[in-house]
């Protein structure tokens, strides 16, 4: 299988995985699991913590699809995602502190466009970081979602259950508010 899963080979796989079909599982699994697992690594900061929530993400969508032939209406990307979210929020809900850990997926966000020119890049990614687990927990969602993880404006969207347009205000709110937060740091309040 190709590298990039398309539109409509998403579909094809999807309307077999519906009927129990596990090959065709597998090859989403092979190519979302990696993306899932960045995410919540970076939410969660234990390997293997983040590897369960994973293993369980896909466990519930497996079981989802499993229901009464269930069609995804929104993109398997975005309802994936969803479920990986909600898997972070209840273990947050049982554990009192969150932090996000900085490793070489956040490094290399650092490095990209327009990131750079949203972020001073002179900036260490130790400050960043700092500042990003600063920030309000949607914020530091959808600067990953959308810079690490380059998900669309409308997956996002679909994720949170907001706006397009909603979306493109919390990016710019949460850019804002890192920008603000390394401020703080470089003026050393």
């Amino acid at each position: 299988m190709p590298k990039i899963v398309t539109i409509d080979k998403e579909k094809e796989l999807l309307s077999k995985v519906s009927s129990g079909d596990r090959e065709a599982f597998g090859q989403l699994y092979d190519f979302y699991a990696p993306k899932v697992f960045r995410f919540v690594r970076l939410k969660v900061g234990s390997q293997t913590l983040a590897e369960d929530l994973t293993s369980e993400s896909f466990l519930r969508i497996w079981e989802y699809l499993q229901r009464e032939e269930k069609e995804i209406e929104e993109s398997f990307r975005a309802l994936l995602y969803k479920i990986a979210r909600n898997l972070v929020i209840d273990y947050y809900k049982r554990k009192s502190s969150q932090e996000i850990i900085l490793n070489d997926d956040f490094r290399e966000f650092l490095l990209r466009q327009p990131v750079r020119d949203e972020i001073a890049s002179r900036e260490s990614a130790e400050e960043v970081h700092q500042a990003l687990i600063s920030i309000k927990e949607d914020y530091q969602n959808v600067v990953i979602w959308y810079y690490i993880d380059e998900l669309s404006v409308s997956e996002i969207a679909e994720i949170i259950n907001k706006s397009e347009g909603a979306v493109r205000v919390l990016i710019h709110r949460a850019l804002k508010a890192l920008k603000r937060h390394l401020q703080e740091f470089e003026e050393g309040v």
